[in-house]
């Protein structure tokens, strides 16, 4: 098996992924110093199980993991790959080849991976375990291991050759069976302490148990007695409840009786109610049929009245208004024929207007077209003709004009030529200046760009720090706030327990005596002396309650002293504890067994708590024999599992007591109490401590900060000055180069103006020229259209001349159809007028007809509706007669109404009596039942006081027990029996029980002693049999590496003689080891005494006679040779290269002599800080890297 492959990222140096191929033979990595070589040693140090970051040259695991550089931020994870060649099966795994791989996150967690498989640590360490690679091994080999061999003294050099022996674990065992011995010597200590106990405390226990019994037989005996007579008091006390429940149920069947017959009584006074009600409704509906009958009789009576004088009306006015009818009809029927003729002549009239019109509008027309056509054709003409000779001479001076401006333009055409040659010289020479002018502009600006750029930088920086100086002054402040709070509360704690603030007055006063040194031998309270755990903390306040109060002493006489104290200063009373007499109490053992197995068992509650182990047995006897339970369900089934023999109490403070009551609810919760006040001070104190450290750690950090605003500020003022010049500058070359811009711009327009005016000049004379083309072709045009319109304007005045005589023959025409028209109109205007008149006329006389005839009707109405007035009579005869009926009925009902009210009279009077002889039957039944509930209270306390003080019934005691007949006898003896209980005394009943448990207690105990005796024996035995198992495999490791020493020094150094020995050859366990050398040439010498060269080879020697004895499959050699001269590191070169045949060596070194000697060469560098990179390195530049 060999080491192949190494492969890492994040670790340390190695930001970049790496991956170093080994060989067999020898492998050098070389490098300056600094550069990250030793980094490769710590990469397989690590992966192969390395869990002290001390031994990785860091303070914590994180630090292994890359921390950024100037340019390189910081990784989040290292990870490392070793990959072995496992052909030869080495490591007991079916694979040709293993990666192991390691990888931690900055986070703490790590990750573990054997051929990409997750894995523990463990796996990884147990896989090297017995290869030669384990934490045991040397496999890796560093410049300490040799300094430590030069250095120690020879009793610490030993530890070397324990390390090559394998001994360490038998050392740790041995230890870890000394520390039991200890153990088991104090536990037998501790027991036969206790037994000691024990037997003081049996004698006067048999004594109470005696006592107990005898209390015990005379307690049953009075139980018999007392439940006779309680049989027989109980029986008679049922036999008169029976008769008054009797006597009471007679009377209560009479008032059963009387309450039926006053049940009828009130239902026929309530029948007798309702039928006078009927008839009071019953009238009082009559005399609203009465009054609903006399409305209508007025109601007719006025009816007919109204139809007599309507008659009357219709008669008078029926002839007139008929008259008026017929005399309308006859007008409307004139006026509709009028309207009828009239609207006809109008039609006719309106016709023979527009005719007219139409007529006079054709005949102006046709006059005026005729005219004003021919004198608008000659107009016209005459109009074109002087146009034609204004173009004429338009286009002469055209032309004309034309030629000059031809000959002007040849001229300036050949002058602005010349002045455009002369602007492009003087612009070829502006463009090159300022071409000049704008390298310096641009090398300016990237100058103060630049510069910008790092007063932008600066600045962010400055203002990052300012704003987190702010957030750490907030910090503080807040930090600072809440250590004041901290502090004021813990001086409030402070004062309150230094004052004894919560103890009972006669406690407070013993603890202030006893700080005042006025009493002697006082400890303290429980409370003072007790470490309560956070999570037992209110099962142990519940279970200890008052009793933390009580106060230890260490003698009686102490505690005598201190009751005589109270008592002088008349202070109150206090509960002492003598150490010297208080003895504890325990769960028996085959309880124990079986609480370790019970479902909710949490501890005994005297082993959770820490207490200075002198006042332990104060402690067993407070609460050796309680048990906390997870809650109160499995406190009841702990309380069934032990008995219930011991109390039991819940983490939530619920009690099981002994014999089986509970004890439970809840607590008023006191957060200054004395169980949590002396905890909430620790917790204080823990926290003012974090606080301050917090508060240190921000000052530290302020201070630096600061210190680093103030080198940011000087930086930035230093940039800012330097921006400044450069702005100067580049405002100054900026100013040159727009002036010589703006001159060249100005040169560029000149010229462009100029070409431009030169192309205008071409465009113009090729205009003019194509002008005058255009000229003498139009004027041609316009001398053949002046013959034309002269010609024209001859005709139309022709024409003009035969026109003037027919316009005159119109004229008349046209006067004639105006006079007609005028004359119609006023006929249509007439005639329109005459017959609006008439329609009007006819509206008015139809809306009279509607009125005569709406008249007319009403009255044809009222006469036929005047045939009712016999029926209105007959109606009021009939109402009139029903009135009368009514009345009768009214009287009627009266009377019987009368006759009802005396009958209920007579009814309620007979009530009345029957219920006062009710009432009276009431009283005699609730004064019965008095007496019968009186009597039942009393049986009922005697059943209770039965159920009560003797857990039975009466139904029971019946069966188990018979009467008495002297009763007075027995109450005789029931004096007598509690006379002779009180004559006992104090009588304590759990002597019996603790008789038992006592004697029950020592068996055990005597038994435990005597397997505490065997373990101690047995113990000897084992560190014994450690001991001779060391000596031998040191001793045979030590001839091994001696033997070996001999020949490897002699290879190393060419010769000479080395020796191993022993400082105590008698005590193999802690004898130290010389070495003493002597190198050719010279005599046999200690290894002090030899030159540091000598001793360093010496030293090298001994490691490699090491690696002899226990072999590994490779090595890792750091820089062990660097205190070499070149002609011994020749010597280490050569030996390392004979023995690599059987060894795989990775050198890490920068001594020339190691390199040449290598199979393979890695080059390690630092070309970017912080950062280390693998190159190949050749032979030939071997030197020079070392000179760097």
């Amino acid at each position: 098996m060999y080491l192949k492959r190494l492969e890492s990222v994040g670790f340390k140096s190695f930001a970049e992924k790496i991956s170093v191929d080994f060989v067999p033979g020898v492998t050098a990595v070389v490098g300056p110093n600094g550069s990250g070589k030793s980094n490769v040693t710590d990469a397989i140090r690590w992966v192969l199980g390395e869990q002290s970051a001390k031994s990785l040259r860091g303070t914590k695991m994180e630090d292994i993991i890359f921390q950024g550089s100037d340019t390189r931020k910081a990784l989040n994870m290292a990870e490392v790959t070793l990959t072995l060649n496992n052909e030869s099966q080495s490591l007991p795994l079916d694979y040709k080849e293993i990666s192991v791989t390691r990888r931690v996150y900055r986070s703490g967690d790590s990750e573990f991976y054997i051929n990409k498989e997750s894995c523990r640590l463990k796996d990884i360490v147990d896989l090297f375990l017995d290869s030669g690679l384990g934490r045991e091994a040397f496999s890796i080999i560093s410049q300490g291991k040799v300094e430590e061999i030069l250095s120690s003294k020879a009793e610490e050099r030993r530890s070397i050759f324990e390390e090559a022996a394998g001994v360490l674990k038998y050392k740790n065992r041995k230890k870890k069976a000394e520390f039991k011995l200890i153990e088991t010597e104090d536990n037998l200590h501790r027991v036969e302490d206790i037994l000691n106990e024990i037997e003081t405390q049996r004698e006067p226990l048999a004594e109470q148990a005696s006592i107990a019994k005898d209390y015990l037989a005379k307690k049953k005996e009075l139980k018999e007695t007392e439940l006779k007579l309680l049989r027989t008091d109980i029986a008679n006390m049922h036999e008169d409840w029976k008769e008054m429940s009797q006597t009471l149920a007679t009377l209560k069947d009479k008032r059963t009786a009387f309450s039926i017959s006053l049940g009828k009584e009130e239902t026929e006074i309530d029948n007798t109610q309702s039928e006078m009600e009927s008839a009071e409704q019953t009238v009082q509906s009559l005399q609203q049929d009465l009054l609903r009958i006399t409305e209508l009789i007025e109601k007719k009576t006025g009816e007919k009245n109204v139809w007599l004088e309507r008659k009357k009306y219709t008669r008078e006015n029926k002839d007139k208004v008929e008259h008026e009818r017929n005399q309308l009809k006859t007008t409307l029927a004139k006026l509709r024929t009028e309207v009828e003729r009239e609207t006809k002549k109008t039609d006719q009239l309106a016709e023979e207007r527009e005719g007219i019109k139409q007529q006079l509008k054709e005949k102006e027309k046709q006059a005026s077209l005729t005219t004003s056509d021919l004198d608008r054709s000659i107009e016209n003409s005459k109009s074109d003709y002087i146009d034609l000779l204004n173009d004429v001479a338009r286009l002469k001076h055209t032309m004309q004009s034309s030629t000059d401006q031809l000959k002007q333009l040849n001229e300036r055409s050949i002058a602005n030529k010349t002045q455009v040659h002369e602007q492009e010289a003087r612009q070829l020479t502006l463009r090159d200046e300022v071409e000049q002018l704008q390298v310096s502009f641009k090398q300016e600006e990237s100058v103060k760009t630049e510069l910008n750029s790092a007063y932008e930088a600066l600045k962010h920086d400055h203002e990052m720090l300012r704003t987190t100086l702010t957030d750490m002054y907030q910090k503080q402040q807040e930090a600072n706030r809440t250590i004041d709070k901290l502090e004021s509360r813990k001086d409030v704690l402070t004062e309150m327990k230094d004052s004894f603030q919560g103890f009972f007055q006669g406690v407070k006063a013993v603890l202030a005596a006893r700080d005042k040194k006025e009493v002697a031998g006082v400890i303290g309270a429980v409370i003072e002396l007790i470490d309560i755990p956070k999570a037992y903390m209110t099962a142990i306040e519940t279970a200890i309650g008052g009793q933390a109060q009580h106060v230890i002493v260490e003698t009686e006489k102490a505690a005598r002293e201190a009751i005589a104290f109270l008592k002088t200063a008349n202070a109150g009373r206090a509960t002492f504890y003598p150490l010297e007499s208080i003895r504890g109490r325990a769960v028996a053992p085959s309880y124990l067994t079986k609480l370790t197995q019970q479902t909710g068992f949490v501890a005994i509650a005297a082993e959770v708590i820490t207490i200075d182990k002198r006042y332990q047995h104060v402690l067993d006897y407070l609460l050796g024999h309680t048990i906390i339970a997870k809650s109160l369900a499995d406190a009841n089934a702990i309380a069934r599992l032990v008995d219930r023999k011991y109390r039991v109490v819940t983490l939530e403070g619920d009690i099981v007591n002994p014999g089986g009551s509970m004890t439970g609810g809840a607590q008023k919760k006191n957060g200054s109490s004395l169980f949590s006040r002396d905890q909430e001070l620790q917790t204080l104190t823990e926290k003012l401590s974090a606080y301050h450290t917090r508060l240190n750690s921000f000052l530290s950090d302020i201070s630096e900060k600061e210190d680093e605003q103030k080198k940011v500020e000087g930086k930035l003022a230093t940039c800012e000055e330097k921006v400044n010049q450069h702005t100067q500058q580049l405002r100054q070359v900026e100013q040159a180069y727009h002036e010589k811009a703006l001159t060249l711009k100005h040169q560029q327009q000149q010229l462009k103006n100029e070409q431009q005016t030169l192309n205008h000049l071409d465009q113009d004379k090729e205009a003019i020229t194509k002008q005058l083309t255009e000229a003498k072709r139009d004027l041609a045009t316009r001398e053949a259209e002046i013959e034309q319109v002269k010609e024209k304007i001859a005709g139309l005045e022709d024409q003009r001349k035969n026109h003037q005589t027919i316009s005159e023959k119109n004229k008349d025409a046209i006067n004639q159809l105006k006079i007609q028209q005028a004359t119609l109109e006023k006929s249509y205007a007439y005639q329109v007028e005459k017959r609006d008149d008439l329609k009007r006329s006819e509206a008015n006389y139809l809306a009279e007809q509607k009125e005569n005839e709406a008249l007319y009707q009403t009255l044809i109405d009222d006469e036929e509706k005047a045939v009712s007035e016999t029926l209105l009579s007959e109606e009021i005869a009939s109402l009139t007669a029903e009135k009368t009926d009514v009345l009768k009925d009214i009287q009627s009902k009266r009377e019987y109404r009368l006759q009802l009210q005396t009958l209920l009279q007579e009814k309620e009077d007979a009530y009345k009596l029957n219920r006062n002889k009710q009432q009276a039957l009431i009283e005699q039944i609730s004064m019965q039942e008095v007496k019968t509930n009186r009597l039942d209270v009393e049986l009922e306390n005697q059943l209770n006081y039965l159920q009560e003080t003797y857990e039975t019934s009466f139904e029971r005691l019946k069966q188990s027990t018979a009467e008495i007949e002297d009763t007075e006898t027995a109450k005789k003896r029931v004096k007598l029996i509690k006379k002779g209980i009180e004559e006992l005394g104090i009588i304590n009943l759990g002597a019996i029980d603790e008789f038992e448990r006592i004697n029950e207690r020592f068996t055990f105990l005597t038994t435990q002693r005597d397997d505490l005796n065997e373990a101690k024996a047995t113990l000897y035995a084992v560190i014994n049999e450690m001991d001779k198992e060391m000596e031998k495999r040191f001793r045979s490791t030590f001839m091994a590496i001696k033997g070996e020493f001999e020949e490897v020094f002699r290879q190393l150094f060419g010769g000479g003689h080395a020796a191993l020995e022993l400082t105590d050859p008698t005590d193999l366990l802690k004898t130290g080891v010389e070495i003493k050398a002597q190198p050719p040439g010279k005599k046999a010498q200690q290894l002090a005494l030899l030159s540091g060269g000598e001793r360093a080879l010496t030293a090298i020697a001994l490691l490699f006679s090491i690696l002899r004895v226990r072999p590994v499959p490779f090595c890792v050699l750091d820089e062990v040779e660097a205190a070499l001269d070149e002609a011994n590191v020749d010597r280490f070169s050569r030996y390392l290269k004979d023995y690599s045949q059987e060894t795989q060596f990775i050198v890490i070194t920068h001594r020339k002599g190691t390199m040449e000697g290598a199979d393979v060469l890695y080059g390690v560098t630092m070309q970017e800080s912080g950062v280390s990179r693998f190159v190949s390195v050749k032979l030939a530049e071997t030197e020079a890297l070392l000179e760097s």
